[in-house]
């Protein structure tokens, strides 16, 4: 009987190995090249004077009416004119609340659905604190050591100077394409967009115009950005992360610093954060396989083994995400409490306290499901809360990764970039591709540059900047896509 035992559990252990082997080794999707081809001429030195040039307008997103900060809005449009003529003469232009403004480059054939190439001339402010750790002052604009430095070099004057530039090239070659292609650049993206991007996308809804295809800002090459994989990826966003403000307030009868009561406003307002912060949003795991199977040839064996096999090894997977705040965000909607004010005075009980808390949604998740997360984790009437309109909205849907156009633009990163593996992933941040959800289900985010962790750390920190390289790179990649996608696919 014994021996009978130990043999049937032999024989499942050798399946059980067998089929978790199995597993592992059709997991990572096969990776092959794509087929060289011969990229354009660029002039990167050219190219990064322009980009040097828009950088010294200090396009702070706008706040107010201040005739001040408008006015490096004016300049950026004058010298966007000066450097690109061909691009000014031959597009048609709309400008959206002054700065916003849309390129329609009319295709051969108006059956075709148009293509969105998005960016934004907006930028985060260079707080006067850290000036002096900056090697170069954030407007310079300086070229120096082989970068182009300063405030929305990477963040995404760059990129927008790099769609520019290679319609200002095609152009030069008479190139016209089979459809109809748009260059919309909002100037408030840093603040929501809603002057910006939402103005443009219903421009389009207006005209019942439905793009095929939608490329922002978003991922880009990861060299040294994901564990455990030793060689650069390209990660193209395939959907962002939702956003939901709260404002939690708590009441109590206010009095005297010398009997308190048995708790406080601020105590019980701390124990509601400190509920929220213990007891997270539960984690899912759809939004990392796709991203890590796209990129599990290129990690160790065992690596490969624990992602293939998630119905057996998913715990200790997941508890090692969740040791890095970097990759937990991509399995769970994060809970973030950013401002709090209680009290005015050191001898008098406040009798309110107030805090706000930013969830960022993972897709799966709604406003309402983190609403009644809030609500049951909290379990005290004596806090209440309320969703903010400003920063909430819902996570985006996710877009396909089996379609032509993404088959494209995986092959345009790959004929560019020295065949680097392509993978789809969510984005983290708010970008405004989130406003053409109801107008595009192909909507991806990809910005063509390098970048290792310490760049991830410049942008809307100190010392941003972008290789001079880099930015004909990013040239070369928007003409070939251009073409490829500019073409009746």
């Amino acid at each position: 009987m014994i021996l009978n035992i130990l043999l049937i559990a032999v024989v499942v252990l050798f399946f059980l190995a067998a089929f978790v082997l199995l597993r592992t080794l059709t997991f990572a999707r096969p990776f092959t090249g794509a087929e060289p081809v011969v990229l354009d001429e660029v002039e990167p030195a050219v190219i990064a004077e322009h980009l040097a040039s828009v950088i010294k307008c200090e396009t702070v997103s706008l706040v107010d009416d201040n005739p001040a900060a408008r006015r490096p809005f004016y300049e950026l449009q004058l010298r966007l004119h000066e450097m690109y003529p061909r691009l000014h003469a031959t597009l048609e232009q709309q400008i959206f609340n002054d700065f916003s403004l849309l390129y329609i480059w009319k295709g051969k054939n108006a059956d075709l659905p148009p293509i969105v190439f998005m960016g934004h001339l907006d930028v985060v402010p260079a707080p006067a604190e850290n000036l002096e750790q900056w090697e170069y002052p954030p407007f310079s604009g300086a070229i120096a050591d082989g970068f182009v430095w300063g405030r929305g070099t990477l963040d995404v004057k760059g990129q927008v100077i790099g769609i520019m530039e290679s319609v200002e090239a095609l152009l030069k070659q008479d190139y016209q394409p089979e459809r109809t292609i748009y260059l919309a650049f909002g100037h408030d993206e840093e603040i929501g967009g809603k002057n910006g991007a939402v103005r443009i996308t219903r421009w389009f809804a207006e005209r019942e115009i439905r793009p095929g295809v939608v490329l922002d800002e978003g991922g880009q090459i990861a060299d040294g950005l994901l564990p455990g994989v030793a060689v650069p990826v390209a990660m193209v966003g395939v959907a962002e992360k939702g956003s939901v403000v709260l404002d939690l307030t708590a009441e109590t009868e206010p009095g005297h610093s010398a009997f308190p009561p048995k708790q406080s406003t601020i105590g019980i307002l701390s124990q509601a954060l400190a509920f929220l912060e213990h007891e997270q949003m539960p984690a899912h795991m759809n939004a990392v396989r796709p991203l890590f199977r796209g990129v599990a040839a290129a990690m160790p064996f065992m690596q490969q083994l624990a992602l293939a096999n998630m119905w057996l090894l998913g715990g200790s997977v997941k508890k090692r995400l969740e040791a890095n705040p970097s990759s937990n965000a991509i399995i769970r909607t994060t809970t973030a409490p950013t401002i709090i004010h209680a009290g005015e005075r050191p001898n008098v009980m406040p009798g309110e306290a107030r805090a706000v808390v930013n969830f960022r949604i993972l897709p799966g998740d709604t406003i309402a499901s983190v609403c009644e997360h809030v609500r049951r984790v909290i379990d005290d009437p004596r806090v209440k809360f309320e969703v903010r309109s400003d920063w909430t909205w819902e996570a985006s849907p996710l877009s396909p990764t089996d379609v032509t156009s993404y088959e494209i633009l995986s092959r345009t990163i790959q004929q560019v970039f020295e065949n680097v593996p392509v993978t789809p992933f969510l984005v983290l941040g708010a970008t405004d591709a989130r406003h053409y959800r109801d107008l595009c289900d192909q909507v991806y985010r990809f910005t063509p540059l390098s970048m290792v962790p310490e760049d991830i750390h410049r942008v809307h920190g100190v010392n941003e900047r972008v290789s001079i390289e880099a930015l004909g790179k990013m040239v070369q990649f928007y003409i070939q896509l251009l073409h490829c996608w500019g073409a009746d696919f």
